[in-house]
């Protein structure tokens, strides 16, 4: 990690990240909620708005990648952070003016789309410019450190925008977020990649002789050319069908709705901040490992992340049925979070880093594009289908069809031929740079 923290470029990259990520953080906790109160608790509506702002930047992705590929992604990085900022200043200014409810929703679902297509650029743009800022040698250790970014980020912005909007207001919390944009987009601008891999004239002339839809169609071409990474696509957009639903909506519901809090926001935030705090230990901790076997590493994190996110569904079903106390609940219902929190570290960063390692760079931007628009494809419907399942059976029959569908890429993970083969190729791969060095 002092090595990593040494390149001032990706000291640039981290330190413009985590502004942004905090203001956003903010923004994203106190949204659940007042979409809720705008809408006097309609679950279902909070749903429909998940769901419609969710869906803008997966429909967005495909073409973001392209575009990606094509322009200088550092960039797309810091411009697309200014655009968020500019949006989030006017949606402040709006809500100051005194608007109806109704109008205020229509505000958020017109500066969440377009807040969302701005973010269909960035990410892949991130994932992209990461292996060019700090070199593939260190891109595993870039990987751990951002759980960095996401644990600060959670643990101040959970807490800050909890307190913020229970004490002073939803204005005061849209403002930081676009000052947290513009800050991000400041630091960006300085990054300078390293490691860039220049195109050949020949592959300029041919990429500029393509239109944006053959640039797309080729991704696709290059993902099923890849043994195992459709059907990894696959499993991770069952995987986020479960997971949604039940953070995004079911979590909040219960502890405002079905349990009646009225501290329900700052309860809320300490779990997130317990979440965050394992996430930062075992982000960092995992991203300094010699992991000798890709694919034992995730097979292990599987098993035990699929386990800690049916205890943490079985703890709201004791809670919400009356069963427990919610002093022992919330215990239980922190622990739930801790161990879910290491467990997804200990799959996505070794995962994420082979894969960023076995992509040719000259696709990176549509392939993680098309990946996660794929892999979040669900995501929309997920948070359609929480709403009406919380509406009509309660936190108890969403945790009941989280952890069923849950089960599903799970099994297929551990056991599909192809993308066993597909993390071997990791291995492989690892194993062969290793040799080289």
């Amino acid at each position: 990690m002092k090595e990593l923290f040494s390149n001032i470029n990706f000291k640039l990259l981290f330190a413009g990240n985590l502004v942004s990520e905090v203001g956003n953080s903010l923004f994203n906790v106190a949204m659940s909620f007042y979409v809720l109160e705008l809408t006097d608790e309609n679950v279902a509506a909070m749903g429909m708005f998940l769901f419609v702002v969710t869906g803008a930047r997966i429909i967005a992705s495909p073409l973001a990648g392209v575009l990606v590929d094509r322009w200088n992604r550092i960039k797309v990085i810091y411009i697309t952070d200014y655009i968020r900022g500019i949006l989030f200043v006017i949606l402040g200014i709006y809500i100051i003016g005194g608007p109806s409810d109704s109008n205020i929703v229509i505000a958020l679902y017109v500066i969440g789309i377009l807040s969302s297509f701005s973010a269909a650029l960035f990410g892949p743009a991130m994932s992209s410019a990461l292996p060019e800022i700090v070199g593939e040698d260190m891109l595993q250790a870039a990987n751990g450190a951002q759980s960095i970014v996401m644990s600060v980020q959670s643990i101040v912005g959970v807490l800050a925008g909890a307190a913020i909007y229970y004490f002073i207001g939803i204005e005061w919390i849209i403002a930081l977020n676009a000052v947290s944009f513009g800050l991000s987009g400041f630091s960006e601008m300085f990054i300078k990649a390293k490691y860039t891999i220049e195109l050949t004239p020949e592959q300029l002339v041919a990429q500029k002789s393509k239109s944006h839809g053959q640039d797309f169609f080729d991704s696709l071409r290059y993902i099923r050319s890849k043994t195992g990474l459709l059907n990894l696509v696959g499993f991770s957009l069952i995987l986020n069908f479960a997971f949604t639903p039940l953070f995004a909506i079911g979590i909040p519901y219960i502890f405002k709705i079905d349990l009646g809090r009225v501290n329900y926001a700052m309860e809320y935030a300490y779990a997130e901040v317990a979440f965050s705090i394992a996430m930062l230990i075992a982000g960092v901790t995992i991203g300094g490992m010699a992991i000798k076997s890709v694919h034992k590493t995730i097979k292990v994190g599987l098993v035990f992340l699929s386990s800690s996110f049916a205890f943490l569904a079985f703890t709201m079903f004791l809670a919400s049925t009356g069963r427990i106390e919610f002093l022992t609940f919330y215990i239980m219902f922190i622990l739930g979070m801790v161990f879910l929190a290491v467990f997804m570290m200990l799959t996505n960063v070794p995962l994420n880093t082979g894969m960023v390692k076995i992509v040719d760079p000259n696709y990176r931007g549509r392939v993680f594009s098309t990946v996660g628009a794929i892999s979040a494809g669900a995501v929309p419907f997920s948070f359609l289908a929480g709403g009406y399942i919380i509406e009509y059976f309660g936190i108890t029959g969403l945790g009941l069809f989280c952890v069923l569908v849950m089960l599903v890429p799970t099994f297929g993970f551990l056991s599909n031929k192809k993308v066993r083969i597909l993390i071997d190729s990791i291995d492989m791969n690892n194993k062969e740079i290793a040799r080289l060095q």
